[in-house]
């Protein structure tokens, strides 16, 4: 019990990745259903592309912008999940 009582409390730090986001640019290699894509994003020192599956923007879909196979768009990555993102702009 001596031990116990002379271990410091640590103070827990609260992490917010909230507003933390990762923006990549990429090629949309194929469509999927249910309006949701494939993108690669090229990575340096000849390091293997990542192929990321992504959503759009709700702005995509209201302002009927329409993404097909070879466009170049902006993703948004969330550092918590790099499996997943969401297509931003369209170049």
């Amino acid at each position: 019990m001596a031990e116990a009582s002379n271990l410091k409390k640590v103070k827990k730090v609260k992490t917010s990745f909230k507003d933390d986001k990762i923006y990549l640019e990429g090629v949309v290699v194929e469509t999927l259903p249910g309006v949701r894509f494939k993108v690669r994003i090229d990575r340096p020192n000849n390091l293997e592309p990542l192929v990321i599956e992504c959503n759009t923007k709700t702005l995509f879909k209201v302002k009927n912008i329409k993404i097909i196979k070879g466009d170049t768009v902006v993703v948004e990555l969330d550092p918590a999940d790099l499996t997943q993102g969401i297509i931003v702009e369209r170049k």
